[in-house]
């Protein structure tokens, strides 16, 4: 039934309560620039030298252009395969989704069994979304699908719909029950679950209740950057309860579709450690888990373009299966590859969707948000309406010249809550996890060697703005004037910051912070999959026997992964959706 009762509700988009507000996130990466293409990049010819015929780029020819990442590799010899394996269904990939998937199938009875690249399970972050999870009630959080019809919008909307809503759908409605699930697979393992800080936005637009699950035990409470590791071995040693096996460091190469390549996904090749090959044949299903492509600069400058041109500099070539919280890219698209070799389409959404946050860094009024104070630009001029998250924050960012921005405030700004909680814990006054008081705050930036401080601000503009003209240190300074300005009067007349959060900037000491660039994980999407996860063709037919699963899902996500639903990504398709493909393949 929908809430009515505004002042019980506890998610009211106007009301929502202002102490759920977080501490400093500080995750901004450094600069992030500039650099050479691939060598495997379609390069257009100079217009000057450009010879006749198909090497200059078309319409026609573009779309006809074969990608290396494309051309299926050459099968092994049978000779070659020294050993086949066969189960019922087959998971490919040890990371959130693929150990969710197999340990709800095997609960269910599925013979299953998982072979994996890395190392150990491994999963990155610790955020999971939850619509009207059990944990939520018991915190008296009312968060129902009838209530998290607006966020939702609001998330659509910022892709302008350009995904599929049918997988939404089933999310949502599942959300609570997979959550549940999830919490009690967890609790039995050790862990402790809590509930991350919602936003509030004073604007109503990007509020959103206290959503993000997190776990965490005593030897790492920092549920929300390194729970899902602690996740992913509580699965594994789940799945070993049950009689589960996983193979590690075995790689896959590629799938035979039976029919010369137009019946059933029957097998796939992989290759061990040792250098030998085996075939893992699934009777029922092949479950691709594989995580991302982001270590494919080649797929990355087709499917995730402007993003490449930002961050290729940065993005390693190296394939690390075992690749933890890094920015220089995760995986290198194993999956996706071998789903187009035989036949499966690329997701309708395109671009695919990075995840880039990191914004203005400062003192957060709600969890990963911008810095909510003023923002300048290398010109030391306003250049946004500052209140916004951390993922926002950061595209704008990136549109500056240098990519460069600057934060500023003075010390009364930590008197503007009662308190500030710290990000990624949890506040848990049993274990001894507590808020942090205004004067705690202060201390804690005043030992950030990442921000400046000084006692007037022209000393803070000149530490701020080293190197840079007269010119722009004046404008600084004028644009701290204007600022003040308009926060004594209670009308911003530049970006119209809401006057309930619009602070001057008057008392020493004042404080200041720089950041370039931005943070990149990830990039979201891939093979084009129906709302039950199985992958499908150009004509939208489903590939018999193949399945995906994970941040590789395509069409989930569109535009970029924003944060407005924080921890969507691990609670959507890492948990809920792979709960309930596994609950289906137990049932084939």
């Amino acid at each position: 039934m929908k809430n009515t009762d505004k002042a019980t509700s506890g998610i009211s988009r106007r009301d929502f309560i202002k102490g759920a507000a977080a501490g400093a996130v500080g995750l901004a990466a450094a600069g992030m620039l500039g650099g050479c293409a691939s060598d495997n990049e379609v390069k257009t010819p100079e217009a000057s030298s450009a010879p006749a015929g198909n090497n200059v780029l078309t319409a026609e020819t573009f779309t006809q252009t074969k990608w290396s990442f494309e051309i299926a590799p050459d099968p092994i010899p049978e000779s070659e395969i020294k050993e086949t394996i066969e189960h019922d269904i087959i998971v490919i990939g040890s990371g959130m989704a693929g150990l969710c998937t197999m340990c709800s199938a095997m609960e269910q009875g599925a013979d299953v069994l998982m072979f994996s690249a890395g190392s150990q399970p491994y999963s990155r972050g610790g955020s999971n979304h939850a619509v009207g999870s059990k944990y939520q009630k018991a915190k008296g959080i009312d968060y129902s699908p009838e209530i998290a019809r607006e966020i939702v919008k609001t998330e659509q909307t910022s892709g302008t719909y350009f995904m599929d809503k049918k997988k939404w759908e089933r999310w949502i409605n599942n959300s609570a029950e997979s959550v549940d699930w999830m919490i009690d697979k967890m609790e039995a393992k050790g862990l402790h679950v809590c509930l991350e800080p919602g936003y509030y936005d004073p604007d109503g637009v990007l509020t959103v209740p206290s959503a993000s699950h997190n776990f965490w035990n005593e030897e790492q409470p920092f549920g929300a950057l390194f729970g899902a590791p602690l996740q992913a071995q509580a699965y594994a040693s789940h799945i070993a309860d049950m009689g589960g096996e996983i193979h590690y460091k075995t790689v896959a190469k590629y799938l035979i579709r039976e029919n010369e390549n137009t019946g059933r996904v029957s097998a796939v090749i992989a290759q061990k450690e040792d250098g030998s090959y085996v075939k893992y044949v699934g009777r029922k299903a092949i479950v691709l888990a594989t995580g991302d492509f982001s270590r494919n600069k080649d797929m990355m400058a087709k499917y995730s373009p402007w993003a490449y041109e930002i961050f290729k500099d940065t993005l390693s070539d190296e394939v690390d299966y075992d690749a933890g919280l890094v920015y220089n890219g995760l995986m290198p698209g194993d999956g996706q590859k071998m789903g187009l070799w035989v036949g499966a389409a690329w997701q309708k959404t395109y671009p695919c969707a990075p995840m880039i946050n990191g914004g203005v860094p400062g003192p957060s009024h709600a969890v990963i948000s911008n810095f909510w104070g003023l923002n300048l630009d290398v010109r030391g001029q306003r250049y946004q309406n500052e209140v916004t998250n951390f993922a926002y924050g950061a595209m704008s960012v990136l549109q500056l010249p240098e990519r460069t921005a600057f934060g500023v405030w003075d010390v009364n700004y930590a008197y503007t809550q009662d308190q500030w909680e710290p990000f990624g814990h949890c506040v848990d006054e049993e274990n001894g996890i507590k808020a942090y008081s205004p004067e705690e705050y202060i201390e804690m930036w005043n030992s950030n060697s990442n921000y400046f401080k000084a006692d007037t601000l022209e000393e803070l503009v000149e530490k701020m703005y080293e190197g840079y003209s007269d010119e722009v240190k004046a404008n600084a300074l004028a644009s701290i004037k204007r600022y003040n300005e308009y926060a004594k009067a209670g009308l911003d007349e530049e970006y119209h910051v809401n006057p309930e959060v619009l602070y001057p900037i008057d008392t020493a000491p004042f404080y200041g912070s720089k950041v370039t660039g931005a943070t990149f994980l990830t990039v979201c999407g891939g093979l084009r999959t129906n709302d039950h996860l199985q992958v499908c063709d150009a004509n939208d037919q489903p590939i018999e026997g193949l399945y995906n699963t994970g941040i590789m899902v395509g069409d989930f996500y569109a535009n970029s992964y924003n944060f407005v639903m924080p921890g969507q990504n691990l609670g959507a398709v890492c948990c809920t959706l792979s709960y309930l493909l596994g609950r289906e393949l137990a049932e084939l």
